[in-house]
């Protein structure tokens, strides 16, 4: 007799159709991100705004030079999150809903973070619009990690990519929301404190790394 709990194996079909998933998923997200970067661009003092009074370009970006950091910061993050997605997404076959849901919830995190880059930038550096930065791209990057462990647990990933390579892609993907985790603290010290703080970056790549080559050390040789 069958045991009623034992986990059926998917149907072909089930598979085409978690396959167009990563496909449709894969359009949706990076349309997202592309206008994602635009809003970012849309955030910039705009020489045409009535309410700015200067009488040239340096002028402008000098007396917002604080702001405009958070602006760079938040930039180059969305950045690095865009092309982490694609070195996720370019090492799976196919996608499940539990998957797709947990890559939308990233994407939810990182617009809700974009939403406080312009709640900061009204604001003129307000501390809790800086913590609510570091909050939200930690949780934007952790989904995008948890999402990752969740594709290799469940056999998303390509059979062209061995443990060792998935494990280096999983180290690959976590000093951003780590350093943006730490950066947490810092925001109580401005804008400036705060943006400096994510050179943690640095530091903290080299001890994912050192600790992904502890795990397999005949890659150093």
């Amino acid at each position: 007799m069958k045991n009623p709990k034992r986990k059926k194996e998917k149907t072909e079909a089930s598979i085409q159709r978690d396959t167009m998933l990563l496909k449709s998923l894969t359009i949706v997200i990076n349309v997202l991100y592309a206008l994602m970067i635009f809003q970012v661009f849309l955030i910039l003092p705009r020489p045409d705004d009535p309410e700015l009074l200067y009488s040239s370009l340096d002028q402008i970006y000098s007396d917002n030079l604080m702001v405009l950091l958070v602006i760079v910061v938040g930039l180059i993050m969305i950045l690095i999150y865009w092309i982490q997605f694609h070195k996720l997404m370019g090492n799976l076959v196919r996608s499940s809903t539990v998957h797709a849901s947990l890559v939308l919830f990233q994407m939810i995190f990182l617009m809700i973070y974009l939403y406080f880059v312009r709640f900061d930038m009204e604001f003129d550096g307000l501390t809790l619009a800086l913590q609510m930065e570091s909050i939200f791209l930690a949780l934007a990057g952790f989904t995008g990690a948890l999402s990752w462990v969740y594709a290799r647990r469940n056999k998303l990933t390509s059979d062209e990519i061995d443990e060792k390579e998935e494990v280096s892609v999983l180290y690959s993907i976590l000093p951003e929301p780590m350093a943006a985790l730490f950066s947490l603290p810092f925001a109580v010290y401005g804008p400036g404190i705060w943006t400096l703080s994510f050179l943690a970056l640095i530091p903290i790549g080299m001890i994912l790394n050192r600790r992904k080559k502890k795990r397999y050390p005949e890659e150093t040789k």
